[in-house]
């Protein structure tokens, strides 16, 4: 179900409710009961979950940043690591460092974007990342020049084991089931004290008003949802990280 139907389901359901229960029970209308306690509330509660939204917002929002931010980070380090291969004087062992690093980076955009996607690490890029590392640790050194470009391969080879890592890390990382499942409950409390407030107005124009209140409240509180789930696997669903620097990388080696 894509992100604007599932906030239109929430919204004819909850619109539908409403006149439920306004119909087929019509003691609401008998009952004597002042809305101004209901208004605070939800005045105060409304607050609350603003708040708590934007904070579950802002951690799903940092978490895609990371991992598109990791991915640039990680494609900028290979391709450095190319370009200092090229300076190596044993064209062999250039053109299998070339490999590996082909090797890697096919794995990274095949089975890799896959696993993470189901939550998941995948060990055959690890694999094939561990074959890179070792090759470049193995380059042989044949002069002062080699000695030189061998120095900086291992200083980015730690850079790119660390880069990999946190970009692995935030790729795996999800909204916590707790904090999930606090935002749906304080967006159902919120929901139902807007029902509540309109079916107590002994008012056929507040029925009316109501109707549409609720129905742009759920329609809001639905979309924020799916966005918000949307946004938690950053390689599933609207919003993507995207594997253009890997696939630029794949272009540029020979």
């Amino acid at each position: 179900m894509r992100l604007y139907e599932r906030a239109v389901v929430f919204t004819v359901g909850s619109v539908l409710a409403f006149w439920v229960l306004y119909v087929f029970f019509p003691r609401w209308q008998n009952l004597h009961f002042g809305i101004e306690p209901i208004a605070s509330f939800l005045e105060m509660y409304g607050t609350l979950y603003g708040v708590t939204f934007a904070f579950a917002l802002y951690v799903v929002w940092s978490q895609f940043n990371s991992v598109q931010s990791g991915i640039q980070q990680e494609a900028d380090l290979l391709e450095d690591i190319y370009r200092m291969t090229l300076l190596l004087s044993d064209r062999i062992a250039v053109k299998s460092l070339a490999q590996n690093l082909r090797s890697y980076v096919e794995a990274l955009l095949g089975s890799e974007w896959k696993e993470l996607s189901q939550g998941k690490t995948c060990s055959f890029s690890q694999s094939k990342f561990m074959e890179l590392c070792h090759s470049l640790r193995s380059v042989p050194v044949a002069d002062i020049r080699d000695q030189a470009v061998f120095s900086q391969l291992l200083d980015a080879v730690n850079r790119l084991t660390r880069v990999r890592e946190e970009r692995v890390t935030a790729s795996l990382t999800r909204i916590p089931e707790t904090l999930w499942l606090l935002l749906n409950f304080m967006s159902a409390v919120l929901l139902i004290g807007f029902l509540l407030l309109f079916l107590l107005s002994h008012s056929n124009f507040a029925i009316f008003v109501g109707t549409i209140v609720i129905a742009v409240i759920a329609f809001s509180i639905g979309l924020l949802l799916s966005i918000i789930k949307d946004m938690d696997n950053p390689f599933v669903g609207v919003w993507n990280v995207s594997p253009q620097p890997f696939r630029v990388l794949l272009d540029k080696v020979h």
